[in-house]
């Protein structure tokens, strides 16, 4: 019995569990050696910002996974390969899927090349898989949120609240001239601020999830818990897009003048910071909280828009 495990695979720091899962298989293949923002701005992950009109929890990751998880790395020379099914008892080949994705996931360790999968564990969350052992018929996981998770059954692949089988293969690199990933990183996040919605009319991205969250919040007809965790993730987020536009301007020699967009997301980190403050994470879904501060964050969300779409005018401009 074959069975192989890759020390050392550790998520980055990054409220994104994608990017962060991201982030420890490229450093542990060598394919990656930096910041964890400035991964987030290459790749473009720091401009999504997705909101379900009852800001339910699930807004950060619903949007389309195999192409644009594919079309991030590639954004920076990484080429990687994408498996993604739902795992519907109706259908007829699912265990198929589910063994064949164990075994390509097995010989990715066996090539040392760690693999990104959506919930190795009964968080939502992506994670990482380091190894395997089949007497056992289990996978090693790295988690987000536990620093010693219980191992993953091979039986278990795809088996989750949300139940995709979803997992990422890293396989090479090649160089790409900065200009070129700062230009389609840019780009990018100008496509997700004007995109109206992400899968479907529940969720909205860019600058019309401001709609769903103010909206919400005025209607009082929010998740708690969600909210706690949106402002989370996604003030980490723009504090990602503030440091990677001062990298960009700093680095790039075509890129034109965006002191103003950072100027703006300046104000616009300051403003999710304390929003994020005003209902910390891990809030109980069913815990209170005082009119007064819902009333901060709407008037807050709605100056960020009013400054995002600004800084969007900015970037516009300079490409």
């Amino acid at each position: 019995m074959a069975s192989k495990t890759i020390d050392n695979v550790k998520i980055g720091m990054t409220w994104t569990s994608y990017m962060g899962s991201v982030q420890g298989v490229l450093e542990s293949s060598g394919m990656w050696k930096g910041e964890t923002w400035k991964l987030m701005g290459m790749t473009g992950i720091a401009f999504h910002f997705i909101v379900h009109k009852q800001i339910c929890p699930s807004s950060v990751t619903v949007y389309e996974w195999l192409q644009k998880h594919y079309t991030m790395m590639d954004r920076i020379g990484i080429f990687s390969e994408a498996y993604q099914n739902y795992n519907d008892p109706k259908f007829n080949t699912f265990e198929m899927s589910r063994a064949e994705g164990v075994k390509r996931i097995k010989e990715s360790i066996d090539n040392d090349r760690p693999v990104v999968v959506w919930a190795p564990t009964e968080v939502l969350e992506f994670g990482i898989i380091k190894g395997y052992n089949d007497e056992d018929g289990i996978f090693q996981v790295v988690s987000c949120n536990d620093e010693s998770p219980d191992p993953l059954l091979y039986s278990n692949l795809g088996k989750s609240e949300i139940p995709f089988l979803f997992y990422q293969i890293f396989k090479d690199k090649t160089g790409v001239d900065k200009e070129k990933i700062f230009r389609g990183s840019l780009e990018y996040g100008l496509e997700e601020w004007r995109e109206p919605n992400s899968t479907g009319p529940d969720y909205a991205s860019g600058r019309n999830a401001y709609e769903y969250l103010v909206n919400a919040l005025k209607n009082k007809d929010y998740d708690l818990f969600g909210l706690s965790y949106i402002l989370s993730v996604y003030n980490d987020s723009k504090n990602c897009i503030l440091q990677y536009l001062g990298y960009v301007s700093n680095e790039s020699a075509e890129i034109g003048n965006l002191d103003e967009a950072i100027a703006l997301y300046s104000q616009i980190s300051k403003k999710y910071n304390r929003m994020a403050e005003l209902v910390p994470f891990k809030t109980p879904a069913d815990e209170s909280i005082d009119d007064e501060k819902i009333y901060e964050i709407t008037s807050l969300a709605q100056e960020c828009l009013s400054l995002e779409d600004k800084a969007m005018d900015v970037i516009s401009k300079s490409l």
